[in-house]
């Protein structure tokens, strides 16, 4: 299976990577493959000379990352396990801010020391999304056959994709309407 949205920031991508909405659920991560696949996807906004990490790693990650989004989704406090499990990856590999001389700016990431820069990368993004400005933006897509979530920079937006679920209703509602008809 392939990965449906990608371009929804590293915590998104990485909660969407399981499709709760199907039964059984899918997991797009279930190979070491797949999991090479999705940090490929991802390199752009990794640190310079990350690698990706093991599945199983990048799996318990997701987990935590998806418990507390969907928390935030539903306006609730996140399970402690799912706050500790983000911390601790952002934590693994610490960051710097530094300035050039043109006055521009960048963060270092010092994973010469250990941990895993890309699963950082990704709880950092967590803590980000759901701290920052755009957490109201947080949605699941209004589907009900997709667990997807999104960041609705559209306050109009109700799918994770327009050309997915966003047609699937539009044909849904069409069909409605010509049977009434």
């Amino acid at each position: 299976m392939e990965f449906t949205v990608v371009g929804e920031g590293l915590a998104v991508d990485l909660a969407d990577t399981e499709l709760l909405a199907v039964s059984p659920k899918v997991d797009l991560l279930a190979t070491e493959e797949e999991n090479e696949k999705f940090w490929e996807l991802h390199a752009g906004q990794l640190p310079e000379g990350t690698s990706a990490p093991a599945a199983g790693a990048t799996r318990r990650l997701r987990s935590a990352v998806r418990a507390l989004l969907d928390a935030r989704v539903r306006g609730e406090h996140p399970e402690p396990w799912a706050v500790e499990d983000v911390n601790a990856a952002a934590a693994a590999v610490p960051t710097s801010l530094r300035m050039d001389i043109a006055f521009s700016r960048e963060i270092r990431w010092h994973y010469d020391q250990g941990g895993d820069a890309a699963l950082a990368a990704v709880a950092r993004s967590a803590i980000e999304l759901v701290t920052g400005p755009h957490a109201s933006q947080l949605r699941r897509c209004a589907a009900e056959d997709c667990s997807m979530l999104f960041v609705a920079t559209n306050s109009r937006r109700q799918w994770c994709t327009p050309n997915l679920c966003g047609n699937r209703a539009r044909v849904a509602r069409h069909a409605a309407r010509s049977k009434h008809d």
